[in-house]
């Protein structure tokens, strides 16, 4: 991993400061002619077009970077990209790095559109497909004059959330992403933790332009939101997260003193106290004063007709390629009565007959021993299950993926003051240079959450071989940097949603219909994403009429689901992408498999799909379009 990711670096430093890229081969000088011939006595060869799209990638890549430190630390990207000192500061959180994300999008479009595609080679033209469908979903993101603003790309239509905003992303990077190795890197963490302050004072002025034109979150994300900020500052300063991890990561270094690291720890404490905790207190109240304002919906639609605007981009920024409200519900509807179907044939087969699907499987999990004991020791012995379930698959994966990761994946669980209203589970990737490793969290709140017939999906769908295998084998690509920093939901989720079925196909279900029942209701909880979703931002559903679905077609705790739709409330389209995604993937197998017969591998249409990055679904079967024929003619 390392020796790839350097690769990408070194491409990125030689854009930005030679004006060369060395990521086709022949791009840069070799040594040899370094040592004998001078600029003065040769110039330096002309950029092919592919050469050239590719500099350009690098340097928007390190535009961003350095407009957004935190990001390069999540990347773990050089000084050289993102600049001297980065994991010392924190980016612009307020009106001014909004209008310069909006310059900078503007900017990367118009130079992406001067660029020939003819020109360029295969691997440069998908780069370039990519590319211009970020910058131009990113311009028409910034059309709407609220929930800040995007270089590339979609998102929430508001600034913090129950579930984003820097309240939250900040004290998750310092903890689990930020470089504590020696003194120097401690220093920067303390610098960070200073600029919090700054940070969530230019996010409550942000929040504050919203309302003034009408733009609130819904009641229910303005609470959870200030519950998250009331949890994250309830115990003594001493004892808060970023104290505590620090105290741990500071007496690992060896290169300091004892009063060194005593000062340090004291000096953490300090700024929490001063700093941070009043921080939290003034976004905790500007929340709180704004929740009358908000009302009792839900949906998207309420912020007038913007708003009905906004969820028809967020449609088709997740996958639904102009597919409308409409559309999007009747699909739901169509796949959750096959699903259901399928599932209600595994029942009978088992002897269950009464009473409705939901009802039926919910039973399962009710039985004596289906799920574990709601104690840190259950929770341990579920944290450990889970890791046997990640030996188990990967002992399978090469009779289904030529290329497999290099990196490990670590569950881990969510913590305690993030877990009343984190999801159920994500996957947060590995660092470029391979130091750090995939990590799959979990939310443990509550064990009756995850009956253990369930689990084995999730762990199929947020690890292996679902996100730690595309964004592993994407990090490993020696794509330029660009394509690690963007994503594609429809992408990434639709191939998780996907693996859950390839893990079906491997016989990690064998002699298990209760683990097989998990399957499909987890793919039936996909397809119900995209009624409740259309609902909300469509037809107008309130936020209880959705839990009141959900809950009677998918048969999750309440909680759960209430969780789900409150997201859903907040984020609009991109719960759609899970199911648009997974239908996408299925429908270009076939295709191939049917063009290809004989000669179709499932191993080379896997690594066809995940080694050339994260893309949007037209780029995607472009490429495998390409592909078929290339195999065909060959």
């Amino acid at each position: 991993m390392g020796k790839i990711s350097s690769r990408v670096f070194v491409c990125s430093i030689a854009a930005l400061s030679l004006g060369l890229v060395g990521c086709e081969q022949g791009g840069t000088p070799t040594s040899e002619t370094a040592a004998t011939e001078t600029p003065a006595e040769v110039e330096a060869p002309a950029l092919t077009a592919s050469q050239s799209l590719f500099a350009m990638a690098d340097r928007h890549a390190a535009e961003v970077l350095r407009e957004a430190p935190s990001w390069a630390t999540s990347l773990g990207v050089s000084e050289d990209i993102a600049g001297e000192g980065y994991n010392s500061r924190l980016g612009q959180y307020g009106f001014e790095g909004n209008q310069r994300a909006r310059q900078m999008n503007e900017s990367f479009l118009q130079e992406i559109r001067g660029i020939d595609r003819q020109q360029l080679d295969l691997q440069a033209a998908v780069t370039y497909d990519v590319l211009r469908s970020a910058y131009e979903t990113g311009a028409q993101r910034n059309q709407f004059d609220f929930g800040g603003s995007s270089f590339w790309g979609s998102g929430s239509p508001y600034v913090v959330t129950q579930l984003s905003g820097p309240h939250l992303g900040l004290p998750r990077l310092l903890q689990n992403q930020q470089p504590m190795n020696s003194k120097a890197d401690a220093e920067d963490y303390l610098a960070r933790i200073t600029e919090i302050g700054r940070v969530l004072d230019e996010v409550i002025e942000s929040i504050g332009n919203d309302a003034a034109i009408g733009i609130v979150p819904p009641y229910f994300a303005l609470e959870g939101a200030q519950r998250s900020a009331s949890a994250f500052t309830s115990s003594a300063a001493n004892e808060n997260p970023l104290v505590t991890t620090f105290r741990s990561k500071v007496d690992a270094i060896e290169e300091m003193s004892a009063e060194e690291r005593d000062a340090l720890k004291s000096q953490a404490a300090s700024l929490v106290e001063t700093v941070v905790y009043p921080a939290y207190s003034r976004l905790g109240a500007t929340l709180g004063n704004l929740v009358p304002q908000a009302g009792r919906d839900a949906g998207v639609w309420r912020l007038g007709p913007e708003g009905e605007a906004f969820y028809q981009h967020a449609l088709n920024s997740y996958g639904a390629g102009g597919m409308t409200g409409e559309d999007i519900h009747e699909l739901g509807l169509s796949e959750v009565a096959r699903i259901t179907a399928e599932m209600d044939s595994i029942l009978q087969g088992q002897g269950s007959m009464e009473g409705s699907v939901a009802d039926r499987f919910i039973a399962i999990g009710e039985r004596e021993g289906a799920v574990y004991p709601n104690t840190d020791d259950g929770r341990a012995e579920l944290l450990a299950d889970l890791n046997v379930q990640i030996d188990e698959i990967m002992v399978r994966a090469p009779d289904r993926f030529g290329t497999i990761p290099s990196q490990t994946v670590e569950v881990r669980r969510i913590p305690v003051y993030e877990q009343d209203s984190a999801p159920g589970g994500y996957y947060n990737s590995p660092s470029l240079d391979g130091t750090r490793p995939g990590i799959y969290w979990i939310n443990l709140k509550d064990t009756a959450d995850w009956p253990k017939h369930t689990l084995k999906t999730l762990t199929y769908h947020e690890a292996v071989p679902g996100h730690h295998f595309q964004r592993s084998l994407e990090r490993a690509a020696g794509l330029p940097l660009i394509r690690n920093m963007l994503g594609y939901s429809e992408f990434s989720e639709g191939w998780a949603l996907y693996s859950e079925q390839v893990a079906a196909e491997m016989g990690m279900y064998e002699n298990d219909p209760e683990g097989d029942l998990g399957r499909l209701q987890s793919e039936l909880f996909r397809a119900a994403r995209l009624v409740v979703d259309s609902g909300l931002h469509h037809k107008r559903w309130t936020r209880e009429e959705a839990i009141d679905y959900m809950v009677g077609v998918t048969g999750d705790t309440r909680a759960a689901v209430t969780r789900e739709v409150e997201r859903y409330s907040v984020w609009p389209g991109q719960a759609c992408s899970y199911k648009l995604g997974m239908l996408k993937m299925n429908a270009l197998r076939d295709f191939a498999e049917a063009e290809l017969g004989d000669a179709f591998d499932i191993r080379e249409f896997h690594d066809e799909v995940l080694l050339t990055g994260s893309m949007p679904l037209p780029v995607l079967e472009q490429k495998i379009n390409r592909w078929v024929e290339e195999k065909k003619n060959s």
